[in-house]
């Protein structure tokens, strides 16, 4: 059986295969090349039109997705930078290291039932609200098994609860996190 062409409409993508880019891990910097690219594609008034989701890069990294890590040679334009100087500022590892009751108070327990609960999502220090504060507990959780966050992933998370106006007291458990990762409230880094 003959396979079939078909033509789609891509946008250009924002990287060039053959480009050398850094991606940042714990206190180190991965020089690696993009040789390829991963795609969406979608259909628009029968058309095939399509864009970049991912690229794929020669090395194996590790990568944080959502609350844990993932080792992978497909990174996203977030996950990587052009300059070698900011991902090596990126890759810093900044420690966190908090008592459990501590992290419960500030993030809350996901299996907490009881509504009564100081642990019960709606009642800890990040309450539930909206899929950036889901995906900023994300992050937390991550922070919380790996006693800590490189710079690029604590800068994700200053941008979420910044940009969302998340207010705290930089007395509570979470604002006492937050000072360890260097999260100055209301700035993003």
């Amino acid at each position: 059986m003959a396979e079939e062409r078909v033509d789609v409409k891509f946008v250009k993508p924002r990287f060039n295969i053959g480009q050398k880019i850094y991606v940042p891990e714990r206190n180190r910097v991965l020089e690696t090349t993009i040789y390829g690219y991963e795609a969406i594609i979608s259909e628009e008034n029968g058309n095939l039109l399509g864009g970049v989701s991912g690229y794929s890069i020669e090395h194996l990294v590790s990568i944080r997705r959502g609350s844990d890590s993932d080792i992978t040679n497909v990174v996203r334009a977030r996950d990587f930078y052009e300059d070698k100087d900011k991902a090596k500022e990126a890759s810093k590892f900044l420690e966190v290291k908090v008592d459990e009751e501590t992290w419960k108070i500030a993030i809350g327990d996901r299996e907490a039932e009881d509504e009564n609960s100081p642990y019960n999502l709606q009642n800890c220090n990040l309450s539930i609200c909206c899929a950036d504060i889901s995906e900023a507990r994300d992050i937390l959780i991550f922070c919380r098994k790996y006693n800590g966050l490189i710079a690029h992933d604590r800068n994700e998370l200053a941008d979420l609860v910044n940009g969302h106006g998340f207010n705290y007291d930089t007395q509570s458990p979470i604002g006492r996190i937050f000072e360890k990762l260097e999260i100055v409230k209301g700035e993003n880094k």
